[in-house]
């Protein structure tokens, strides 16, 4: 595993926080794609992409995190679901075509060979807080990263041929079996409902040529009476 350490604006402390290293280290090659159908009629290409993580962290699932999505449920109460893996993601499209993504998926292979699919947090469903100096957020401080997920950088977008978008991903992870992989794949499907499923790698430290260092902080916010739940719960 390899350090990633992170300060936060106002805070005279750093944090180290692990990137699991069971992400792939290289992109494999697309297969080819017929364009054609039986019929002879062209249909849309596969997209045809690369994926890579810039900076980031995954934890096993569980309510002892930094980083906190508050966000209601539809009887007006205050939820607060831990953030177990924040990755920034940069998407390049390498087709000669534009790409509007409709969806995506993380992938992981976990140590009994299967892929697991993390659950991705919908940042814009609420508001991110770091818990503060206390583990019961009373002295929360909000994180104001929300128009930096990848989420926003790719909505209503059409991504050009050779260009790049970049973001945090937010993600709830499994209680556990993820020790053992070593592999992780991205998922996308398109508009025009073209699936493709691409290697994910991860940058070295030279190569991360956006990599963000600092994480925005705001308001100070006492959210202890914020119901603690995971956001798969909430949302299933």
């Amino acid at each position: 595993m390899g350090d990633l350490r992170t300060m936060l604006p106002g805070s005279t402390s750093l944090f180290s926080v692990a990137l699991l290293a069971f992400i792939s280290q290289t992109a494999l090659a697309g297969e080819p794609f017929d364009t054609s159908t039986s019929t002879g009629e062209a249909v849309s290409p596969e997209p045809d992409f690369e994926v890579a993580v810039e900076a980031g962290w995954l934890h096993p699932k569980s309510m002892d995190e930094n980083f906190w999505l508050i966000h209601g449920d539809k009887k007006g109460s205050i939820i607060a679901s831990p953030i177990n893996g924040l990755l920034y993601i940069r998407f390049t499209n390498l087709g000669d075509t534009s790409i509007m993504i409709d969806s995506y998926s993380i992938e992981v292979l976990n140590s009994k060979q299967e892929w697991v699919t993390l659950v991705t947090i919908d940042a814009h469903s609420g508001e991110v807080y770091n818990r503060g100096p206390t583990n019961d957020l009373k002295q929360a401080r909000r994180s104001n990263i929300e128009q930096d997920t990848f989420d926003y950088a790719i909505a209503n977008k059409s991504i050009e041929p050779r260009h790049t978008v970049r973001g945090w991903s937010f993600l709830e992870t499994p209680e556990a079996g993820l020790e053992g992989g070593k592999e992780a794949r991205f998922n996308v499907t398109d508009i025009l409902g073209n699936k493709a499923v691409r290697p994910i790698k991860v940058l070295t430290e030279e190569s991360q040529s956006m990599q963000p260092r600092l994480l925005h902080v705001g308001e100070t916010k006492d959210l202890s009476q914020a119901r603690k739940q995971f956001y798969s719960e909430t949302n299933p």
